[in-house]
């Protein structure tokens, strides 16, 4: 019995992918970035966000985080530093700018007043991050 996969992107490119056969373990290496937990198979375009979801150990500016989640089509990215249950994010990358590419943000925030929203705490950075397909956020 074959699979198929179709995905369209926002940029409008068609991928296609086809999986045939028994089922086969995907389930990544200890130290390796995992991935969100979707229902059908996502392939994502060079330069983009990952699909919404959370993703644990990844790489945020050269430091491994316990997880981040990705929001409002990968416009919004919380980083939960500390690992505690339930989860508490501690950072917030979003877009300000409009003419950034998908995957880009531009200001950085801190829960500085631990009351669960960012609304309230000022911008303590502002520059260009980028994320990749598995959810790493790197300082350009």
């Amino acid at each position: 019995m074959a699979r198929f996969t179709i995905v369209l992107s926002v940029t409008g490119l068609l991928f296609f992918s086809m999986a045939c056969g028994k089922k086969t373990d995907t389930s990544h290496a200890e130290g390796e970035p995992s991935t969100a937990t979707t229902s059908a198979t996502v392939v994502v375009p060079p330069g983009s966000p990952p699909p919404d979801g959370k993703y644990e150990r990844v790489v945020v500016e050269g430091v491994t985080v316990p997880m981040i989640n990705v929001m409002n089509g990968g416009t919004v990215v919380l980083v939960d530093t500390d690992g505690k249950k339930p989860r508490d994010w501690e950072e917030q990358y979003k877009r300000k700018r409009s003419g950034l590419a998908p995957g880009q943000y531009d200001i950085h925030k801190t829960n500085t007043n631990k009351n669960d929203t960012f609304e309230d705490d000022a911008i303590d950075k502002e520059g260009l991050w980028v994320i990749d397909a598995k959810g790493n956020i790197t300082r350009h």
